[in-house]
């Protein structure tokens, strides 16, 4: 009797783990949405819309006898990517849905990279001639599987032609255990409620809530609610466009900048899915510069926090486009980018004054003495020893540099004099094609270590409030 009811509860759990799973099993939406202004589906539900990653551009030095010139490479599959890719949604579970376009498949170049222009040339020639037969079919799932990745949970998709004689393709990535016959009925469902736009589209609902909006510097993307976070995104670009011209007074463009994008995430897990989504799993940053896609991405859920890093990062962002050069000196990057961070900003005048404060100047207030050794050490640090050991201290004493080349050949120009050149000595050599670790020791000449330690020493401890 016991083992009968032992039996009994057993089955019950089971069937009680069963009824579990089914529930918690990814279904699609009860409504349609909208997708890339051209189709609308049912997607899965309680999911959202995360943005396709930008193409990654890769940046070389050619040199052909005295003359040399920086060039900007795609891969031929990251460009085709971005043409196919109308929509992406994550649900709260991981599920991800991928709605594409079948457009071509990938040009074949004689080297794994190349021009933009050319890559986009032959991707419309190829669009042209494609016929989407089912050995096409084939070539491009397999494409376009390489092109998106995976986080090794099951993967399925389906191609399928609208009435228009449009192809597009969904894709499923399933984060949750799921059986497949019941995946594939899900993907059935997904491709079946697929259909071409019609004059009521504005009308559906879309999970897809970015939106746009730009001045004379700046173009920012975001998730932010427009009613709520309108007002962030103008206030940022005001102050941006201001911080641009602090840029240009230390740093004089060389290059014509054009319009910088900036990526402003309503959330910090929005922020590290994207993140993610272009290969980097960061689970430390709220915002960074990130150079090969030419995007400043911010978090926006600490909006004082947002400020500060988009205020620093956007240095990095202008010294990429004014001097045309990633390959900046640590001390020159970080040390200026740090510089800043804190501002007073004047929106009548569109104005900002660069303030002395925050935790890097409180961090050499508390230890002028050891920053002011670590100065020549911070000279020719690479990447890896910045952000290694006491990043904290690095990060300090490269404000501190800065603040102090900055400043004090203003404020006491007959006691710190030889430092006036410094900067412009650093930018020219820089222009003419030296190593970040030549250009340094140019903009340095004649100043011994002991001396620059020094001398910042006794000009913090007179400027010190």
């Amino acid at each position: 009797m016991l083992h009968d009811l032992g039996r009994t509860l057993a089955v019950a759990a089971l069937a009680l783990w069963a009824c579990r799973l089914a529930v918690a099993a990814p279904q699609l939406a009860a409504r349609p949405e909208a997708a890339g202004g051209e189709v609308r589906l049912k997607i899965l539900a309680h999911a959202r819309g995360v943005p396709p990653p930008t193409p990654e551009a890769r940046f070389y030095t050619v040199t052909r006898g005295p003359e040399t010139r920086h060039v900007k490479f795609y891969r031929p599959l990251d460009l085709w990517r971005a043409r196919a890719e109308l929509a992406t949604w994550i649900d709260q579970k991981g599920n991800t849905m991928r709605l594409a376009r079948v457009l071509s498949l990938v040009p074949v170049l004689e080297r794994e990279d190349g021009d933009k222009d050319e890559i986009e040339k032959a991707l419309d020639r190829l669009e042209e001639t494609f016929g989407a037969s089912q050995a096409q079919l084939d070539a491009w799932q397999a494409s376009w599987r390489e092109a998106t990745g995976g986080k090794g949970g099951m993967r399925l998709g389906k191609a399928a032609t609208l009435r228009n004689g449009k192809t597009y393709y969904i894709d499923l990535e399933l984060a949750e255990t799921m059986r497949e016959q019941d995946a594939q009925k899900l993907l059935g469902a997904a491709v079946r409620s697929l259909s071409s736009a019609t004059k009521s589209l504005a009308k559906t609902h879309s999970a897809m809530k970015w939106w746009s909006d730009e001045n004379d510097h700046y173009r920012f993307l975001t998730n932010l609610d427009r009613a709520k976070g309108g007002k962030f995104i103008q206030d940022a670009m005001s102050l941006m466009s201001a911080m641009r011209q602090a840029y240009e007074k230390s740093v004089p463009p060389q290059h014509r900048l054009g319009k910088c994008v900036v990526r402003v995430f309503k959330t910090l897990d929005d922020y590290r899915e994207y993140r993610l989504s272009t290969g980097e799993e960061d689970r430390t940053s709220c915002g960074l510069w990130d150079p090969a896609r030419e995007e400043l991405l911010i978090s926006a859920e600490d909006r004082a926090q947002a400020q500060s890093t988009m205020r620093h990062e956007a240095f990095h962002q202008y010294l990429h486009y004014a001097t045309g050069r990633g390959d900046h000196a640590m001390w020159f990057n970080e040390g200026h980018a740090c510089y800043f961070e804190n501002v007073k900003y004047n929106a009548a005048k569109n104005e900002v004054k660069i303030l002395a404060q925050g935790n890097r100047a409180a961090w050499v207030a508390r230890e002028p003495e050891r920053v002011a050794r670590e100065l020549p050490e911070l000279l020719h640090m690479d990447h890896a020893q910045y952000y290694s050991g006491d990043a904290n201290l690095h990060y300090a004493a490269g404000w501190a540099l800065v603040y102090f080349l900055e400043t004090a050949p203003v404020a006491s120009p007959r006691e710190f004099a030889r430092y006036a050149k410094v900067l412009p000595v650093y930018l020219k050599a820089m222009a003419e094609g030296f190593s970040a670790n030549d250009a340094t020791d140019r903009a340095f000449a004649g100043i011994p270590p002991s001396a620059l330690s020094a001398d910042f020493l006794r000009f913090w401890k007179k400027s010190a409030r």
